[in-house]
């Protein structure tokens, strides 16, 4: 091959590389896309002050992800913090929790510092966001420890576990999956979708 035809290839490649990964428009903020750590002073649950660090992971660390919901999420620009326990990506689940059998997923969102859990609920054009708090409110670590980080986690409580745990209350049909939303070796509240609206079940968390 001559050298002008191997100039003209290299320079169809590079254009078509150009075009299909554009640089970010002027003031707008890329999606993050590596794992971040948020530092800083906080207060352990016994009140002590002391420092932390919170594993933020990006949307691609999720690969199960519908587009759509990543898409969402990156138009959001949210990290998924990692709980102090977390041995492998965590705080995205997916489950039942609007009804059997439909295809509902939940994540925590980290966005300029302060964390929202949000639910997506099938055939809903925007999600849902239960509830917000700063990145650092729930601190913990594991025992003995002093490396401190989030105490946030979610999790799938299936129809069965549910039915299966005495400690529940039973306000409405138990007939498909929760959202465990935890404050982890501390508290506790079940998240569960019924008639159009969301119930904590948990009788230790009052009337709901």
């Amino acid at each position: 091959m001559n050298h002008g035809a191997a100039a003209g290839i290299f320079s169809a490649l590079l254009s078509a590389s150009l075009q299909i990964a554009p640089p970010p428009l002027a003031g707008q903020t890329p999606v993050p896309n590596e794992e971040r750590i948020e530092s800083g002073q906080g207060q352990s649950p016994a009140g002590q002050g002391i420092a932390y660090r919170i594993r933020l992971l990006p949307i691609a660390s999720f690969p199960a992800l519908p587009a759509s919901i990543s898409a969402e999420l990156a138009r959001r620009q949210c990290m998924i913090p990692q709980s102090f326990e977390a041995q492998q990506p965590e705080n995205v689940i997916h489950g039942s929790f609007r009804a059997p059998g439909s295809s509902d997923w939940a994540a925590l969102c980290s966005a300029q510092g302060s964390t929202t859990l949000l639910v997506f609920l099938a055939g809903q054009p925007e999600p849902i966001a239960l509830r917000t708090q700063p990145d650092s409110a729930w601190l913990g670590a594991e025992p003995g420890s002093v490396n401190f980080g989030s105490s946030w986690g979610i999790a799938v409580l299936s129809a069965d576990e549910l039915r299966a745990s005495p400690g529940l209350r039973r306000n409405a049909p138990i007939d498909h999956d929760a959202i465990e939303d935890a404050r982890l070796e501390r508290s506790l509240s079940v998240r569960y979708y019924s008639g159009g609206r969301w119930l904590d079940l948990n009788y230790e968390n009052g009337t709901h």
